[in-house]
């Protein structure tokens, strides 16, 4: 208050008096000092003039100097604040710092002591923003991060801001935060970008997505992602990198989303991505000839789009599946092992049907095929390998075998996915459900006995029959068969016999088929009491002997059927 009292007192007012003479201003000027404590004014201190007038204050005797005071005081005198080029050089060189020495942490520093002096300074957000690339550079990216979010919540302004997102996304990026990136760029997409900061912003948000699995949001943003690259002035790699993301979410789409966004298709270059991946899961599946069509469509719809590589690899896979050997045949047979003589037969048929074992000269108008064959013995994976080289390699039109159930299951299954037709031996009846490529030579039990049945009493006109069968489950099973269909057809059953399986010698049930094991009548024994040579004859009453048996068997029991004089009868077999 001291220091108060002796400034005014120093103060000279001059105060123009209106013409009625009245002292209103020195009233005020009293009224204002008065609180303040400077006394009372006496009136003789207080000179009349002329208008102007003048109040002249007396001042103290401790006073040392007078000044004047306008009517107006002006206000307390601040410190000078630098210039914006000052405050400029300043934030310059501490970016050259960094940029050009590389001395990042003195850079932060200077930066972080410039933002503190000058906290109002137009450069600030810039300083703010090279502190975060400083940080991001000294692999602090929380720091980073942290830096980031103080720009977009003090600035909120700033025209840095979209860098300040585009940054924060590549940050996330870097950290893994695929969440985080996404909502970044698009924060960043919201403003407005340069054509390269565009791009980059979808580039970079496809990626987060696609880590992310969501693979139908990265798809789009990756398209969207190449479609702005074509514009001028952005980088080739961003273009290269959204290609990159499309193949990746193509591949992770499940089927109906991937048709149902090719089906959107508008014949520009991300939706080839697409197109390329329904056509290698076509292959994957063994669906080459759906696999051509897809290859023909890309080629018509996308012409000079999908990449040359990948054309080429499913050309090559096609057409080594769908451009066969017109005249070549595959057999898989057993021509090793236990089973070796089965396998030869068979080929000796495949051979004689192929027309390979004539011995004339080829006809010209007749087709000429060339045999290739391949041993699988009984080894199911190798029947398999068997199939895939045959349909790889050879290029076979078909393929013939294998002869047993184990095998031929394996090989059909190669075969569907290899999609060359295959004619297994095998009577088992579920080979033919494996796929449409599958199909099966040999009857089933039922349709043997019914084709047999049928041959021997319309083609023949037999009506009486022998049945001669192993005591095995099969050999009873087909037995049974083969009555009840003579019983459909009206013919007769007039012996039946039965051997144990893996016997040589059928005498006794030769003998007793025929009767031979009968005892002599009683004029027979008494001729043959006198010495005649009495023999009892067979009883052949039936037209045909049913064996349900393999070819080995009846082998055995041909010449013993001969021995006993049943020479007329017809034999009759199964695949058995």
């Amino acid at each position: 208050m001291k220091g108060l009292f002796t400034t005014l007192s120093k103060v000279t007012l001059q105060i123009k008096f209106k013409p009625s003479g009245r002292l209103y201003p020195t009233i005020a000027l009293l009224a204002i000092l008065a609180p303040l404590g400077l006394g009372c004014i006496s009136p003789a201190a207080i000179q009349r003039e002329e208008a102007p007038r003048k109040i002249v204050l007396q001042k103290p005797a401790r006073a040392v100097a007078s000044k004047e005071l306008a009517v107006s005081p002006k206000p307390a005198r601040r410190k000078e604040r630098i210039s914006d080029r000052e405050e400029l050089m300043a934030y310059q060189e501490a970016v050259r710092i960094f940029r050009e020495e590389g001395r990042a942490q003195t850079a932060y520093d200077m930066l972080d002591a410039f933002l503190h002096m000058h906290p109002d300074s137009r450069y600030a957000d810039d300083a703010l923003l090279e502190q975060v690339r400083i940080m991001a550079s000294l692999d602090k990216p929380r720091e980073a991060l942290r830096l980031a979010r103080r720009l977009l919540r003090d600035y909120t302004n700033s025209p840095l801001r979209k860098k300040t997102f585009l940054l924060q996304g590549d940050i996330s990026l870097g950290m893994e935060k695929w969440k985080d990136c996404v909502r970044s760029m698009d924060n960043a997409l919201t403003l407005d970008l340069l054509p390269m900061e565009r791009a980059e912003a979808l580039d970079k948000r496809s990626v987060c997505l696609l880590k992310r699995k969501r693979y139908r949001q990265a798809f789009m943003g990756a398209r969207d992602a190449l479609l702005s690259s074509s514009a001028v002035g952005v980088s080739k790699e961003i273009g290269n990198e959204a290609r990159k993301t499309l193949a990746q979410s193509a591949a992770g789409l499940g089927d109906k989303a991937l048709a149902d966004i090719l089906a959107e298709s508008d014949g520009t270059e991300p939706f080839v991505y697409l197109a390329m991946e329904q056509l290698r899961r076509m292959i994957e599946k063994g669906l080459y000839r759906e696999g051509m069509n897809d290859l023909t469509d890309i080629l018509t719809h996308y012409p000079g789009l999908a990449p040359q590589a990948g054309i080429d690899e499913a050309y090559d896979i096609l057409s080594g599946h769908l451009l066969v050997q017109g005249d070549t045949i595959g057999a898989i047979l057993p021509l090793s092992g236990r089973y070796q003589i089965y396998g030869e037969k068979a080929l000796q048929g495949i051979q004689s049907a192929l027309g390979l074992m004539s011995p004339l000269p080829p006809d010209e108008s007749s087709p000429h095929f060339t045999l290739v064959t391949i041993d699988s013995g009984t080894d199911p994976l190798k029947a398999a390998q068997a199939v895939t080289d045959l349909a790889g390699k050879d290029h076979v039109l078909a393929i013939i075998g294998p002869l047993f159930s184990r095998t031929s299951k394996t090989a059909a299954q190669a075969a569907q996915k290899s999609n060359v037709p295959i004619i297994t031996l095998s009577a088992d009846p579920s080979i033919p459900k494996t796929g449409d490529n599958v199909f099966r030579r040999a009857l089933s039990d039922s349709q043997q006995i019914s084709s047999l049945v049928a041959a021997a009493h319309d083609r023949f006109m037999m009506t009486r029959f022998a049945l001669l069968y192993p005591d095995t489950a099969y050999g009873r099973e087909m037995m049974n068969r083969f009555w009840d269909e003579l019983d459909k057809g009206g013919a007769e059953v007039t012996a039946v016999e039965s051997f144990p399986p893996g016997v040589t010698d059928f005498g006794p049930q030769i003998r007793s088929l025929v009767g031979l094991d009968r005892k002599l009548s009683p004029e027979d024994k008494l001729l043959k009491e006198n010495g005649a040579d009495v023999k009892v004859k067979p009883i052949v009453d039936f037209d045909a002997i049913f064996i349900p048996a393999g070819f080995q068997t009846v082998g055995l029991l041909a010449p013993q059927l001969a021995f006993y004089d049943i020479t007329n009868a017809l034999l009759l077999g199964t695949d058995g």
